[in-house]
């Protein structure tokens, strides 16, 4: 398992790699970076220790932690649920219309993606104090 110490620096890796493609107008690859965040952030908060967990199952996860906390409504399983979706649509954008096209039709996308990840941050603190120290911040 990845520990905080080692989260923290592949974290502060991934985001600044996002600050250049976004200032590079690469948004394809900025989202996919987003993806690898929420991910590890998934993977952080529910201990999940398994790489071979799909994204998919960490999101089912996640809603089964969230139950067990009481949590009366999944709060962000829709939103992580679209977010993966569109990285698959996107995926598929790329051979159906080439990486130029694709990459302009992500551009909204991505700023949307970095919006939820702010908050998603903000929400997983209100169970986890500590994810901070694994270098996740909503700056």
């Amino acid at each position: 398992m990845t520990t905080r110490l080692s989260f923290k620096k592949i974290v502060n890796d991934n985001e600044q790699a996002i600050a250049r493609a976004l200032a590079d107008g690469r948004n394809i690859e900025a989202y996919l970076l987003y993806h690898a965040l929420f991910e590890s952030l998934l993977r952080l908060f529910l201990k999940a220790e398994d790489d071979k967990i799909r994204f998919t199952d960490l999101i089912l996860r996640y809603k089964d932690t969230l139950k067990l906390r009481g949590q009366a409504k999944p709060v962000f399983v829709d939103e992580l649920t679209k977010f993966n979706q569109r990285r698959n649509r996107i995926i598929h954008k790329l051979w159906q219309q080439g990486y130029t096209a694709t990459n302009e039709n992500t551009k909204d996308a991505v700023a949307g993606a970095g919006l939820i990840y702010g908050l998603f941050i903000e929400w997983i603190e209100t169970f986890d104090s500590g994810i901070a120290e694994a270098g996740f911040e909503n700056n």
